[in-house]
Order: C-alpha cells, then structure tokens, then sequence
C-alpha cells in the first residue's frame, strides 16, 4: 500500500509550511473588524462558560470541578473538526495553508524542552492568578477583583522575556528547527485523517466527564433567556469558541492565539529613551497586522465579556485572587507562553487542532505543573486555593 504523498511536487514538501503565493493581502480595516467581532463572540463565549472565574479554574486543577477541563475539550474538538474541512475544501484549502504557515512560522526555531520548560511556567501561573491569558481578558471585561493586576503582571511577563530572549538558552540555529512541525507532516498523511478521530475521541471524553459531574451541578445557573441566563453548558461554549477557527483562518489568515498581541501592546513601549536597547525583541511586534490583529481581537473579547455579565446582571459578581498572585502568576503566564511558543488558546486550541507536535509537549506540561501546583499550595502550604 503506497503511503501518502503531498498533493504537488516533491518541492511542494520543501515548501509546505512557508506562505502560499497565491494567497493575497486581505484589506487591513476589514481584518482588525473580523478580529474585533471574532473577539467578542470569544469574551461572551467564555463569560457563559464561566471558565473565566478564577475559582474554577484553580477547582480544575484540584480536580475537583471539570468545567474548564469540558470547555477545552470541547474547543480543541469542533476546532479540529473546522480545520479538518477547510482543509478538505478546494476553495478554502490555500487559506488553511496559510493559517498552518503562520501557526508554524511563530514557532520559530522553538525545541521541546523551550515549549516543556514554557508550558511548566504558564501552567503554575494558571494555578496562582486563577486565569490564563485568554481569560484575563474576560475577567477585566467582567469586572472581576484584581484582574488588572494580572494584566500588569502579562505586561512585565511580556517586558522580561523581551530582556531574556537572546540568553544562551534562547539562542537557537537552523538546527534546531523541527523538520516535521506538525504530527501529520511526520507521518505523510492528511491532516484530517488524524484530527477527526482525535475530535471524535475528545467528544466523548467530554460526554463522560459530564455523566460522571453534570455541568449544572458545578456551576451556579440561574436568569432566563440566550443572554440573560448566567451560564451556558461548557460543552456549548467551548464548540463556539472552537469554531471561531473558521472565520479566524478565512477572515485573518491566521489561528486562535492572545499571547502576540500582549506582545504588541508591550512593544509600544519601545518610544520610550533607552528602551529600544533593552528590548529589541519587542521591535517585530510594534507594527503590522499580524501582531495588531490580536489587539483587536483582544479588545473585543473584553466588550464580549462585559456585555455577556451586563445582560446577566452577573458583572463584579466573582471574586478575585489576592492581588500578589494575580500579578506574579500573570508575569508567568506570558513569559510561560511565549518561551513555549503559545499560550492556552495558541498551543492548546490551534496548535492542537493543527497537530503541531510541539503543542503536544507544551499543553501536557501546563496542565501537569498546574495541577502540581494547586495540590502544594493547598495540602503542602496550606493556602486555601479553591475559596474566594
């Protein structure tokens, strides 16, 4: 039985992850408004699953409540079914490319250890800030104590890896650049002959989960109406949010992620005297709009997330971590992610549902020191993580 083989020349798997030349610059105004309204399906998406709320999170890690671990599930799965049949469709195929291209193009020359050692750090800071850096925006959008304060610490987290990045251990040659970036590429097969599976087996890993701990049972559920009902199935939400990789691959030529665009807000600091110097990392993340997509995006999750608790009358309603580790954990997570190559959405909902083999060092690592984490803090120092 002959294996696989890319669908042109044998350059064509030289070439498979750079830049598609057919594929053409979409207009910059319409692409910063497909990320803006993509963002806000994002933030309301995540305000109803109530993944944002800092004591399920750390619940999670405690394995004690199983919210955010079906939400996940449930993004990465309707995530890898969207790529599987964009990259099934004739018409859409090129633009699939494209995303894959970028997703791989941001890794850089990025090792195992770099997306273990990354995920380690961006899983404790999980645990500590009771977020992540998807979800510190929903918080800011749903007014919840000391979110700001976490919002700094990414912003410092962002500032540290700028000044560490050209250590030795960051320092890296073509060598280090993984000949198959992605598990499909390595075994010569198309993409979705893996992924569906995969989705279907996570679909049912998220039917199970909510036979053994019923989502109703976990969350606190009460008004009426779309809106107006203060949460939705976290089997629901995490579909929208997975699905919102289609309008981001066709409208933005790119996939999920928050961790550049934290990156780019940082960088406008670069007018300041003296700070082009130190943070010279920072320069590529100024302009363009590959970095300031994000942005946008990132600005709409916050409406998305201060609309949804608006219209559920559930705004300020959640509490908050103290502010020492919101703010140190928030340090830890950008500097986590951008050391691992992405975050909880890039790694774990992109990068997963592209097969990225790095994305499968990275996600197993986050969720392992998270986990770590709540279990020393609580039963080895005491502090009583999972009340607020």
């Amino acid at each position: 039985m002959s294996r696989y083989r890319p669908r042109a020349s044998t350059s064509r798997k030289v070439d498979k992850f750079k830049m598609p030349a057919t594929y053409s610059r979409q207009n910059v105004p319409f692409k910063l408004f497909a990320s803006t309204v993509t963002g806000f399906i994002f933030g309301v998406a995540l305000e109803k699953g109530r993944v944002f709320e800092p004591i399920i999170i750390r619940q999670q890690m405690l394995m004690s409540n199983f919210t955010m671990m079906k939400m996940f599930l449930s993004a990465c799965a309707s995530g890898m079914l969207a790529f599987s049949v964009l990259s099934m469709i004739p018409a859409t195929c090129v633009l699939m490319e494209k995303a894959t291209a970028e997703f791989v193009k941001a890794l850089g020359n990025k090792r195992a250890s770099s997306a273990a050692l990354g995920g380690i750090l961006l899983g404790t800071g999980m645990t500590i800030s009771g977020a992540c850096p998807g979800m510190v925006l929903v918080q800011v959008g749903a007014a919840v104590p000391n979110a700001l304060y976490t919002f700094l610490g990414t912003a410092c987290g962002a500032f540290l890896y700028a000044f560490t990045e050209n250590s030795a251990y960051f320092r890296r040659d073509e060598k280090g650049k993984a000949e198959h970036p992605t598990l499909d590429d390595y075994l010569e097969t198309p993409h979705f002959n893996l992924a569906l599976p995969m989705a279907a087996l996570l679909g049912t890993l998220v039917f199970a989960l909510d036979i053994y701990a019923p989502w109703a049972t976990e969350v606190e559920v009460y008004g009426e109406g779309i809106m107006g009902i203060r949460a939705w199935p976290p089997y629901v939400a995490g579909t929208i949010v997975g699905l919102l990789q289609i309008p981001t691959v066709l409208l933005i030529g790119d996939t999920l992620g928050t961790s550049t665009g934290i990156m780019a807000i940082a960088a406008q600091s670069l007018v300041i005297p003296g700070f082009q110097k130190i943070g010279g990392h920072l320069k590529k993340f100024k302009t363009g709009s590959a970095n300031w997509w994000q942005v946008f995006f990132m600005m709409g999750a916050v409406g998305g997330a201060f609309v949804s608790s608006t219209l559920s009358n559930t705004r300020g309603s959640v509490g908050g971590v103290h502010p020492l580790f919101a703010f140190s954990g928030g340090v830890l997570l950008i500097y986590g992610s951008r050391l691992a190559g992405g975050c909880t959405s890039g790694h774990g909902l992109s990068g997963m549902g592209l097969m990225a083999l790095l994305s499968f060092v990275a996600v197993p690592a986050m969720f392992g020191a998270g986990i770590t984490t709540a279990f020393v803090m609580k039963y080895g120092l005491g502090i009583n993580i999972d009340h607020l």
